[in-house]
């Protein structure tokens, strides 16, 4: 019997071996040449209508538009990638494959179609299994698809789970800022993935979410940024990932596929808006007059190497909370994962007993789509609370403006959920990115955003605060006559327990929060 044990356990040791060596991380191959920036388009609708504006606006100032509606922004992206000359550069988290996936990934093959260089990198958290698609689309002569740090094991349960196990540390680093750049000219940044509930087009799920479009110099730094992330070590071309290499016929039938399919699905809402239903609009992309023109921003992203695990801090952190340290009179937070932590609930306390209002927007456990992370937030409620700290969790209805879609009214208001991140500082600046403010976003992955300084537009992101906290929007959370929690709504009622949550809910959140995993959140 002893000896059978010790042929199990050789046996044992022998498979952790092999799943070891089949787990070691990829890397890039060792001929690829690092991608220079480019200058911006000399020719194009973009190039041309950012030169005729030059002799007005010699000040170098960069012209922002606030994206706070999923179909305009959705819009703007398609009107882009057509407006496109010489290139276009997509760094996303997640991409699904669903009509808002499908239409523009048929919108960058179109492009590619007319001699526009597409490069599209993903990171791999979402992008693992469609290895033959994005493969496919990579053998366009115009197109070059990267995975950013890329499971090795590319199907099957035992390797994959054997994989995370070894290399649980660096495949728990992912690439979580956004960016959407054309010709040099135009970037779109902030939150939003790619996905029908990211752009209000889903008839069960949708995410308020925030980004924004930059036109100008400063499209310059957010293009530098692209191009880090692009000639990082992280970044592999996908034939590097792909069990199988894609095929210049395998190209044309997914090009195909995709037309017959975008055709089938011409019903839907995503479809039917301008400019995707043919009709003739004005072009809002090259209107001066749809932007706010102000060299009074700043761009900031983290270093690639964080990552990859290979960081020292975080920029984005880092100047976040050089701006929170100085608030004096009121901090604005929306935060969908809201995770302060010991460290940062003390400080919003601080903050708070000391004078400044500090307001908080944040997921309900039913609006949440991660339940497991509220715990983070649940357990510095009460603490929050007690300072003076005010709290607002959003609805999981949401408001009228984020359930746009005809629906059949037998089936029940759309699920809303927060995705939107956004600070205000005073009154006086601005934060509008990909940053959460909990400890993934600080340490693990990567990050982006923009500080806006300019009076108009911090006035309109206030604006979006406030309405965001609305009674018919989200729950006011306070503290009853027992210091019991409490969850007002704008009919009056109130909730003595986690509002709309199912028992699961409750369930998964309540256990998460006696587990030592809040710098996993």
């Amino acid at each position: 019997m002893r000896d059978l044990y010790r042929g199990f356990g050789a046996l044992a040791v022998l498979l952790l071996v092999v799943l070891a060596g089949g787990c070691a991380p990829l890397q890039p191959a060792p001929d690829r040449v690092p991608v220079a920036q480019e200058p911006p388009a000399s020719q194009g609708p973009l190039a041309e209508w950012l030169g005729e504006l030059a002799p007005a606006r010699e000040d170098g100032k960069t012209g922002f538009r606030l994206l706070d509606d999923g179909t305009e922004a959705f819009r703007w992206r398609v009107m882009s990638v057509r407006m496109a000359r010489e290139r276009i550069q997509v760094q996303s988290y997640i991409w699904r494959d669903d009509v808002a996936g499908r239409v523009l990934m048929g919108e960058l093959l179109g492009a590619a179609d007319r001699g526009v260089q597409v490069s599209l990198l993903l990171d791999d958290i979402d992008a693992r299994g469609r290895d033959a698609l994005l493969a496919a689309v990579d053998q366009h002569a115009n197109i070059e698809v990267r995975i950013f740090n890329p499971f090795r094991t590319r199907a099957g349960l035992l390797r994959a789970s054997a994989e995370f196990v070894l290399r649980g540390s660096d495949l728990n680093h992912r690439m979580h800022n956004k960016a959407w750049v054309v010709d040099g000219h135009l970037a779109i940044t902030g939150g939003r993935n790619v996905g029908d509930e990211y752009f209000e087009a889903s008839p069960d799920y949708n995410f308020a979410d925030l980004d924004l479009v930059l036109v100008g110099p400063l499209v310059a730094e957010v293009e530098h940024s692209f191009v880090e992330f692009w000639n990082s070590p992280g970044a592999l071309h996908v034939a590097r990932v792909a069990r199988e290499l894609g095929s210049p016929e395998q190209l044309a039938r997914q090009h195909g596929e995709l037309r017959a399919w975008v055709a089938r699905h011409h019903t839907h809402p995503l479809m039917q808006m301008e400019p995707l239903n043919g009709q003739p609009v004005p072009q809002p992309v090259t209107d001066s007059a749809a932007y706010v023109w102000t060299d009074a921003a700043e761009f900031v992203v983290d270093d690639e190497a964080k990552a990859r695990g290979r960081g020292t801090g975080s920029r984005v952190a880092d100047a976040l909370g050089e701006r929170i340290g100085g608030v004096r009179e009121e901090l604005l937070i929306v935060s969908p994962y809201f995770v302060p932590g010991r460290d940062g609930a003390a400080q919003l306390s601080r903050m708070s007993e000391g004078g400044v209002r500090v307001q908080v927007l944040t997921n309900s456990l039913a609006a949440n789509d991660v339940a497991f992370t509220h715990a983070g937030y649940a357990s510095r409620r009460h603490a929050l609370l007690e300072a003076g700290v005010e709290l607002f969790e959003l609805r999981p209805t949401g408001p009228p403006r984020w359930a746009r879609l005809e629906r059949d009214p037998t089936r029940g208001p759309v699920q809303a959920s927060l995705h939107t991140k956004l600070l205000v500082f005073d009154g006086e600046e601005a934060f509008v990115g990909s940053f959460n403010l909990d400890p993934r976003s600080a340490h693990t992955n990567s990050e982006s955003g923009v500080f806006l300084r300019d009076p108009v537009l911090v006035e309109r992101l206030a604006a979006l605060h406030q309405q965001g906290i609305r009674p018919q929007v989200a729950f006011r959370v306070s503290h009853d006559e027992m210091g019991w929690l409490e969850w007002r709504d704008a009919d009056g009622n109130v909730y003595r327990y986690e509002p709309k949550a199912s028992l699961w809910r409750r369930f998964v959140s309540g256990v998460t929060r006696i587990l030592p995993v809040e710098p996993l959140l």
